[in-house]
């Protein structure tokens, strides 16, 4: 299944969101806390030019606790799909694991080494089917994701871009106060800034 996704930065507070949401019948569905570890075996090699490149080879060492309940460990491959830096269309391909300190040790003499950590709590609310995924994420700030459930595997890339543009109308038509940029990518904005540093 070929996904798309928007991911936005929100200008309001987090009790603001809340607030405006559950005005609009929009339910708290999850609370989750994300702590993402992207390993490459390109680390020698990256450049603020090749970010991007670098990142879309990247292993993905996840830790994801569900409403302080669940906990899950996963091995993930992002295939992300870009045109001029947007992501056009993503598939995961994950692997539950038991232990995510093994896991790095495995990575780590298989040549990979940490490229960045992306730390986030995430509150899903929910509307009709509709779910927005608001990312309080360290050392980034606030972020609004919607994830399109429809599979967008016989679209054309120019197709996408539009369904993109009408996915943050619709974030825009709930009053939340975004950014103009939809294609928020939180490990590449992290790599960036710490390259900036």
């Amino acid at each position: 299944m070929k996904q798309i996704e928007i991911t936005v930065q929100v200008n309001n507070t987090l009790e603001e969101i809340d607030s405006i949401l559950k005005n609009q019948k929009f339910k708290l569905i999850r609370r989750s806390k994300v702590k993402d570890k992207y390993m490459t075996t390109n680390l020698k090699a990256l450049t603020k030019e090749n970010i991007l490149t670098i990142l879309s080879k990247c292993v993905l060492l996840r830790y994801l606790n569900v409403d302080n309940k669940n906990i899950f460990k996963k091995i993930t491959y992002k295939n992300k799909q870009y045109k001029d830096n947007i992501v056009i269309s993503e598939e995961k391909i994950s692997i539950n694991i038991d232990n995510l300190e093994n896991a790095e040790k495995l990575f780590s003499k298989l040549g990979f080494e940490t490229i960045i950590n992306v730390n986030y709590d995430v509150i899903v609310y929910e509307k009709n089917g509709l779910e927005l995924a608001l990312q309080n994420v360290e050392n980034l700030g606030l972020l609004l994701e919607y994830e399109s459930p429809i599979d967008y595997s016989n679209f054309s890339d120019e197709k996408i871009l539009k369904e993109k543009e009408k996915m943050q109308e619709e974030i825009k038509k709930l009053n939340i106060n975004i950014g103009n940029n939809y294609d928020i990518k939180k490990a590449y904005e992290l790599v960036l800034m710490k390259m900036n540093k």
